[in-house]
C-alpha cells in the first residue's frame, strides 16, 4: 500500500496530472480516508466497474482536507499508522492543485459524498447517505448509493465482487483491515440503541472477520476496536476550542447563506465549557463565512456503547435563518430528532438542546438544514 501511495504523491511530486481522483467528503472522518485510499487502490487494480475508467489512466486517492488539518483526526492518524500506512505518502487536498488551469480535465471518483464543487468532472459515486436533489447525477455517472451504516460497508462490496482479493492477497487483507475499522466504527459497533448498522453492515463486517481470521470471540475483537477508536476520536487534549470545530466539519452553502456544521466527539455541553470557547467559535465563523453554525455533540460511554446527543443551534449574523433552522429542527417528524430545549445555557445567546432520537446523525440532520435554506 505504501508503494502505492508513494508513486501516487510521486506523480504530483514530478508535476503530472492524475486523470482520476478518488476523494471522500470534506469532514475527512475515518469512514471518508479509509474509503478514499481503498477504493483509489481498488480502482487501479480493477477499473472495469466504472464503466468511464480505462487501465492506463492514473488514479490517486487524495484526503479532503489540508496537510495542517490532518492532526485534528485524532483516530484517522492512529487507526492509519496501525495499519503501518506512512502519512506522509498521503495527499491531502492542498497538495493536489484543483484550481490549476491542468486539472480541468481530471475525473473524480466520490466516495462517502455526491455533491462536489467538480460535479461536472464526476465519473463514480459510492455513498451511503440520502441522495441530495442538487446532485444532478447523470446515467453516465457510476452510482452506488445505499442507506447502510458505513460507505466502507459498500466498498467493502465492491472489492468482494470482484476477483482481486485471490489475486492480491496481502494487499487486499490490508484494504478490509482499514474498512472493518470505519465499519466497526460508524455503526457504533452495531449497537441496536445507535440504529445505524443495517444488513449490509452485518454480512460484511462477519466476511472481512473470516477473510481476516480473527482467532478471538468476535463480539470481544469488536469491542477493543471500537472502544479503542473512540477513545482516540474523543482525544482532543491536544487542541484547542477553535481547532475543535474544524475536526468533523461539514459546511452547507446555498442562494447567499452559509451554514457550518461542526460535529464534535464529546458533548456539545462540555464544548461550550472549554476555554475562549465563544470567542473561537466567533473567529471560525468569520473564516467559513458562516451566518449560523449548528454544533452538535456525541458521547459514548467506554463499555457500554451507550450513547448521547445533544445540539446548539448559534446565529451569527442572520436571526430570520437561525429561527428557521430551529422550528425545522424541533417540529421534524423525519426523522422526530425528540429535542428538549435546555435551560441555563447564555453561549452566545444560542439555543440548546438535548437529543432524545440518538439514531440521528449529522447525515439525516443535512437535509433538514438544506431545506430551510433552499426556501429562502
Amino acid at each position: 500500500m505504501n508503494k502505492f501511495l508513494n508513486q501516487c504523491k510521486g506523480l504530483l511530486n514530478s508535476k503530472i496530472i492524475p486523470r482520476i481522483v478518488v476523494i471522500g467528503n470534506e469532514s475527512c472522518d475515518l469512514d471518508s480516508a479509509v474509503c478514499s485510499i481503498s477504493l483509489a487502490f481498488h480502482l487501479s487494480k480493477c477499473p472495469s466497474f466504472v464503466e468511464t475508467v480505462t487501465d492506463w489512466e492514473r488514479i490517486v486517492p487524495v484526503l479532503n482536507l489540508t496537510r495542517a488539518e490532518l492532526p485534528l483526526k485524532t483516530e484517522v492518524i492512529y487507526y492509519l499508522q496501525a495499519q503501518q500506512i506512512d502519512l506522509d505518502s498521503l495527499i491531502c487536498k492542498d497538495e493536489a492543485n484543483f484550481a490549476d488551469a491542468a486539472w480541468e480535465h481530471t475525473k473524480f471518483v466520490l466516495v462517502d459524498h455526491h455533491m462536489s464543487p467538480h460535479q461536472a468532472n464526476v465519473v463514480g459515486v459510492v455513498d451511503h447517505r440520502p441522495v441530495d436533489p442538487h446532485s444532478n447525477l447523470t446515467d453516465k455517472v457510476f452510482q452506488y448509493i445505499e442507506p447502510v451504516g458505513s460507505c466502507a460497508t459498500l466498498v467493502a462490496k465492491l472489492i468482494d465482487q470482484s476477483n482481486m482479493f485471490a489475486k492480491h492477497q496481502e494487499e487486499y487483507m490490508l484494504l478490509f483491515k482499514l474498512l472493518y475499522g470505519a465499519i466497526i466504527l460508524d455503526t457504533v459497533n452495531f449497537s441496536e440503541q445507535a440504529n445505524k448498522a443495517r444488513e449490509l453492515d452485518h454480512y460484511m463486517a462477519q466476511l472481512i472477520e473470516q477473510k481476516l481470521g480473527i482467532s478471538e470471540p468476535v463480539s470481544n475483537h469488536r469491542k477493543t476496536l471500537f472502544e479503542t477508536l473512540v477513545d482516540k476520536r474523543r482525544d482532543v487534549g491536544s487542541l484547542d476550542s477553535l481547532q475543535i470545530l474544524s475536526k468533523d466539519l461539514k459546511i452547507i452553502a446555498r442562494n447567499g447563506r452559509t451554514v457550518a456544521i461542526p460535529g464534535f466527539p464529546i458533548l456539545v455541553q462540555s464544548y461550550v465549557q472549554k476555554p475562549n470557547a465563544e470567542s473561537n467559535l466567533l473567529t471560525f465563523a468569520q473564516q467559513t463565512r458562516s451566518d449560523v453554525v449548528v454544533l452538535m455533540g456525541m458521547h459514548v460511554t467506554t463499555g457500554s456503547d451507550q450513547v448521547r446527543r445533544d445540539l446548539g443551534v448559534v446565529n451569527i449574523g442572520d436571526a430570520v435563518l437561525w429561527e428557521k433552522i430551529i422550528t425545522a429542527l424541533v417540529s421534524s417528524t423525519l426523522p422526530n430528532l425528540s429535542l428538549k430545549r435546555r435551560s441555563g445555557d447564555e453561549f452566545l445567546g444560542g439555543q440548546f438542546f438535548d437529543q432524545g432520537n440518538i439514531a440521528a446523525s449529522r447525515k439525516q440532520i443535512l437535509p433538514i438544514i438544506s431545506n430551510v435554506l433552499d426556501k429562502l
